[in-house]
């Protein structure tokens, strides 16, 4: 069995310890509102059907969905929850709990 390892710190998890997986899916939100007139989004509208028409579907199914996995150690998956749930104290804060001595 190949190892695995933090994506984000590469801190070696050797099966049988212990690690986290994130799953993440990102998709395209649409409120149902659309600010301009009938009229007003027509051609920007025709334009961009005619961009489509040139683009690969892979790459359109992306800027609609992507879905992927990380796998991370204790540490960064308390910092990534950290992070996700309080974006507005800057990424990834420091700790000084005893969570770093289980790293």
């Amino acid at each position: 069995m190949e190892e695995r390892q933090c994506l984000r710190c590469g801190l070696k998890l050797p099966y049988g310890s212990l690690a986290y997986v994130v799953n993440v899916k990102v998709f395209a939100a649409f409120d149902g509102v659309i600010l301009e007139s009938e009229e007003e989004t027509q051609q920007p509208l025709e334009q961009l059907l005619e961009q489509i028409k040139e683009l690969d579907p892979k790459t359109l199914e992306k800027e609609v969905y992507e879905e992927f996995s990380l796998v991370l150690c204790k540490r960064c998956r308390d910092r990534f929850v950290d992070e996700a749930q309080t974006p507005w104290e800057g990424h990834f804060r420091i700790s000084r709990g005893p969570d770093q001595i289980l790293h």
